[in-house]
């Protein structure tokens, strides 16, 4: 048990619950579990020896790949597929490999660093949420299979918590509200949980970057850094994303974080390296007798095992292995089976993922102490990439330091660390965040006589509003904790007295550069919808009023909207008073925006 477990207070919940963390990865994925029982100290296991790889019993990672017959039905995933029978019927019966069908749930905005990753095609039919979903379910069959072989009277502790299984799911930092929804209903439709209130509860969300925060907690790699004010920052270099996050510590007893800046998420993990290799190869093989699809898939399947994972100078030639020593093209540099190539080719491969990862790197250094920098995934093993993020940010008040212990899938240990401990007590806010709204209308108000035409009336009192309005709550690049709130007031009017009043909270992010906006139309095509929150008012909140015109009756409903913007996911409250003024509240249920 190292220090920082040490530290974890025993469980306080009442009845044993258990955690299930899973890492979807671009090129390669892990999960972890945690069984939380009454007054004892939680454990956090890695899975290891998923079918397929029994014989790599160590190994916690798992390839990200399916097989999928002529019917859109999965046969085989993770390590399965490499089993040679089944490799026999994929043949013969002309069976679908998906793999890095993660990169299709990127943000907006990603699209042009996707020219170059080599997607596959999705199974005729299938949208990606389902194919999502296929292998967040095995990889949870996995993940369970794994808990119930390490644990002694597993059946009945397994009785006991197998319908309240809450699922942590780490995603790239650059990941948002489209992409929480996206990944939540592939956990429904993978059967990861029931499509309820409930249900949905038990998905939880975390980013990339604080899961790996909390992996480097447990395992001491920032022992050293563990001082109020001390500046830490977190290199997770994975298949798809190289994603960069900054913390402060705020606090040791115990030990909290807050967010420094903005997270990064760059487009320029592993796979685009094998890509610009694939690239290269095709263009220098094309009028060549080797420049056959079956020899381009060994060359890149080679590069992307061996060669890519242990280029550490430019100056040398590297060897990618296709065949055997009787392959000789010295006019295209092929000798004994191998392909040659040049160090600087090598290096141009890796260029831009260098390029963009130190100045993410860069911009999150501190100007007025030291950061310590903690290397971490799957890519960080590359002796390339941490040589030149370091070349490339020399000068900076930094030092940059990479585990020793193996680090491809922190992510997924660290994402039950995160449910287990919450080092992060504050973030900050990628965009400015506020609602729509449609403010009173006034003759004296000189913007509203300028969008006079946007001017409707309530049909319900007589009211006249101006529709555009935004009212932000939140600006960009403000430090949010957790703990804080923001109250949002509401008034919907009704012709009739309502039984149960639906109300809707619309949220809206702004990503544009103005610092103070109040209208849409100033910026209109950087506005974007994160979600609305639905909740049920009961009747008695609706007060009596007389109409604008004085023309008769109309029943107003008042009510506030809770919102945290500090969580990892947006939570909402909505609150009214009674008959007799108390305060009450009521749960509003996210619905969130799907693209």
């Amino acid at each position: 048990m190292n220090r920082t477990t040490r530290e974890r207070p025993p469980y306080r919940g009442r009845d044993t619950s258990l955690i299930i963390s899973i890492d979807l990865g671009t090129t390669f994925s892990g999960s972890a579990w945690s069984l939380l029982e009454p007054q004892q100290i939680p454990e956090v296991v890695d899975v290891s020896g998923y079918p397929g790889q029994e014989f790599q019993a160590a190994s916690t990672k798992v390839p990200t790949v399916m097989l999928y017959d002529r019917n859109g039905t999965v046969q085989a995933a993770g390590s399965e597929i490499f089993d040679p029978e089944i490799n026999l019927r994929a043949r013969r019966e002309g069976w679908l490999r998906v793999e890095w069908f993660k990169l299709l749930l990127r943000p907006r905005g990603a699209n042009d660093a996707l020219e170059n990753a080599p997607i596959s095609p999705l199974p005729l039919g299938k949208p990606i949420v389902d194919v999502v979903g296929d292998f967040l379910a095995y990889m949870s069959r996995s993940a369970i299979s794994h808990f119930r072989d390490q644990m002694a009277f597993s059946e009945d502790i397994w009785r006991r918590v197998k319908d309240n299984i809450v699922y942590v799911l780490s995603h790239p930092n650059g990941w948002e509200t489209y992409q929480h929804s996206q990944m939540r209903r592939a956990a429904i439709r993978g059967g990861l949980v029931p499509d309820t209130d409930q249900g949905r509860s038990r998905i939880q969300f975390v980013s990339e970057g604080e899961a790996s925060l909390h992996w480097c907690m447990v395992n001491n790699l920032a022992r050293t850094a563990l001082k109020v004010g001390s500046e830490i920052t977190v290199i997770d270099a994975g298949g798809g994303t190289i994603d960069v996050s900054s913390y402060k510590v705020s606090g040791t007893g115990p030990l909290r974080l807050e967010e420094r800046q903005v997270p990064d998420c760059r487009l320029v993990g592993s796979v685009f390296v094998t890509k610009a290799f694939e690239n290269f190869t095709r263009r220098k093989l094309r009028n060549s007798s080797y420049g056959d699809e079956e020899t381009i898939s060994r060359l890149v399947k080679d590069f992307d095992k061996t060669t890519k994972c242990v280029f550490r100078n430019r100056t040398r030639r590297s060897t990618v292995t296709f065949g055997s020593y009787r392959e000789n093209d010295p006019e295209n540099d092929i000798e004994a089976g191998e392909l040659i190539v040049q160090g600087a080719e090598m290096a141009s491969f890796f260029e831009n993922s260098c390029v963009q990862a130190a100045e993410a790197v860069r911009r999150h250094a501190s100007s007025s102490s030291k950061t310590m920098v903690f290397m971490v995934g799957g890519f960080a093993a590359s002796p390339w990439l941490f040589s030149e993020i370091k070349r490339r940010v020399d000068g900076v008040n930094m030092e940059i330091l990479k585990a020793e212990t193996m680090t491809a899938k922190a992510a997924a240990n660290g994402a039950v660390n995160y449910y287990l401990d919450h080092r992060v007590s504050a973030r900050v806010a990628k965009w400015t965040y506020g609602v729509y709204q449609s403010p009173a209308f006034s003759e004296w108000n000189a913007e509203h006589l300028r969008r006079r035409g946007d001017m409707y009336v309530d049909p319900a009192s007589g009211w006249k509003f101006v529709k555009g309005g935004f009212h932000s709550h939140v600006k960009r690049g403000t430090v949010v904790q957790e703990t804080q709130t923001t109250r949002l007031q509401y008034s919907q009017y009704f012709t009739t007295r309502q039984e149960n009043t639906s109300v809707l909270v619309n949220l809206v992010c702004y990503k544009g550069g103005l610092t103070d906006i109040d209208w849409v139309d100033e910026d209109p095509l950087n506005f974007e919808t994160l979600c609305f929150f639905t909740a049920s008012i009961p009747a008695s909140v609706l007060t009596q009023g007389t109409k604008a015109d004085r023309s008769g009756f109309c029943w107003e409903c008042k009510y506030d909207a809770v919102v945290s913007f500090g969580t990892t996911e947006f939570k909402c409250r909505v609150e009214w008073k009674d008959a007799q003024g108390r305060t009450q509240s009521g749960v509003a249920t996210p619905v969130w925006n799907e693209g």
